[in-house]
């Protein structure tokens, strides 16, 4: 931790943030765990992280359920609930072209909010199948 923690620092310093003591150590240790999941630490790795736990963002909406059916016939559907930070429920529906796609507009649905999905990625699960 000694030696990484520095460059961290550094990196963080480069990037804008001024963080220490406590809060620089909490985000080593988050880094650590992402760098056991991925090969390459990106700066928009590094702002995730610190944003995580330096910016901790009023609580508007929290995620309650979803449901997504796809298949073969080109049209997903994904049914979501939110709950409001009064405690009302809203759910709503989508159908488009993917799954993914039909859990974001479901999203912009509820919290009339255009949802901008930066980076997706699906991680290998090929293996936990096959098991």
């Amino acid at each position: 931790m000694k030696k990484l923690t520095p460059l961290l620092c550094i990196l963080y310093v480069q990037l804008g943030y001024d963080i220490d003591g406590r809060e620089l150590n909490d985000v080593f240790w988050r880094f650590k765990s992402v760098a056991k999941m991925k090969k390459v630490i990106t700066d928009d790795d590094l702002i995730a992280l610190v944003s995580d736990e330096v910016f901790q963002p009023t609580v508007i909406w929290k995620f309650g359920d979803v449901q997504v059916t796809c298949g073969n016939l080109g049209l997903s559907t994904a049914t979501v609930k939110l709950i409001a930070d009064d405690g009302t429920e809203q759910i709503a529906c989508s159908t488009v072209t993917g799954p993914v796609d039909a859990a974001y507009k479901v999203v912009d649905l509820i919290v009339k909010a255009p949802v901008k999905l930066l980076e997706y990625s699906m991680l290998r699960l090929q293996l936990a199948l096959m098991r």
